[in-house]
């Protein structure tokens, strides 16, 4: 049997750097955690706890506890359960009030004083297996339950008046699926990946039951790359589904899929000169919006690099 512990502290130190007027500017929050890990034959497991003192919500514990069992030295079978705290941030918190009108409307935007801190818990199930050095296939399933949810969300709060602003999802259940193959064919490395995800919103009230904001349902990436002496090139491909913005579910934003190109050459040692082109096809697409019209993402973009690495 082998076994190691492991005992660590860490100290985050947030303040607030800015011309604006925040009610309060400054927090702290120490973490203590500890982890022990164990093998014995073909099983593994892992244990781990953290306690935070956080400066605005106190003293909150979290761990967790992870399994694996080798049916052979290529696959490899890993249940999981742990759980979660996360504090708001000082600017969900207290982000200064702004208002501007447009088109006959006010806006308004500011932070909200009385969110409470994120808690969640996880089960995760999944298996591995490695075949060779050059093939790897793995798919895992889980499951997260969250109080507190936190998100930025708009809302009508009076007479052509719209209020942006975080706030807090008692109740939210999000499953999820995730597929990954990696190998090589005929000198290519490819890369390929794909998350199913249903993430609701589980808290009593008119949107119980709708899909959690800017969370694509559907989304998957393939990767390919080659090398031929001193140059390699590669491309990616990546896809999202449709995703709502609102808690609602009234503004959809639709998918869309981006095709990405690269190269590189090394032409001495040491020495390598890099070019990207991002979204090849000029992909009009947005992931977020605010007040119902999206933010569009950036469109097609040439970036090149040259690199020194001793």
């Amino acid at each position: 049997m082998i076994t190691c512990s492991q005992w660590a502290f860490d100290y985050q130190d947030d303040k607030v750097d800015s011309t604006s007027a925040y009610a309060v500017t400054a927090r702290d929050n120490k973490g203590l955690f500890a982890q022990y890990q164990g093998t014995l034959f073909s099983h593994d497991a892992q244990l781990s706890l953290r306690r935070d003192d956080n400066a605005q919500f106190g003293n909150q514990m979290t761990g967790g506890a992870a399994w694996g069992y080798a049916f052979s030295e290529g696959l490899r079978l890993t249940a999981s359960y742990g759980t979660a705290f996360k504090a708001p941030t000082l600017n969900e918190l207290y982000w200064p009030y702004s208002t501007y009108a447009w088109n006959g409307v006010n806006y308004i935007e500011q932070g909200n004083p009385d969110l409470s801190p994120e808690k969640s818990k996880t089960a995760e199930l999944g298996l591995r297996y490695a075949p060779d050095a050059g093939t790897r296939v793995s798919v895992s399933a889980y499951e997260t339950r969250i109080r507190n949810l936190i998100d930025w969300a708009s809302s009508e709060t009076g007479a052509n008046e719209i209020t942006w602003a975080p706030t807090n999802t008692d109740h939210a259940r999000i499953r999820g699926f995730e597929a990954a193959l990696a190998t090589r064919i005929r000198g290519w490395n490819l890369d390929a990946n794909l998350t199913l995800l249903d993430p609701r919103n589980r808290s009593s009230g008119e949107n119980e039951g709708n899909v959690l904001p800017k969370r694509a349902r559907q989304s998957w990436r393939l990767d390919a790359e080659r090398r031929f002496g001193n140059y390699t090139i590669g491309g990616t491909v990546f896809a999202e589904g449709a995703r709502y913005d609102d808690d609602a579910n009234t503004h959809r934003l639709s998918g869309y899929v981006t095709f990405d190109l690269r190269a590189e050459y090394a032409f001495a040692k040491d020495w390598r000169v890099q070019a990207r082109l991002e979204n090849l096809f000029d992909k009009d697409y947005g992931t977020a919006a605010a007040y119902g019209k999206p933010y569009n993402q950036p469109g097609r973009g040439l970036f090149v690099t040259v690199r020194y690495r001793p």
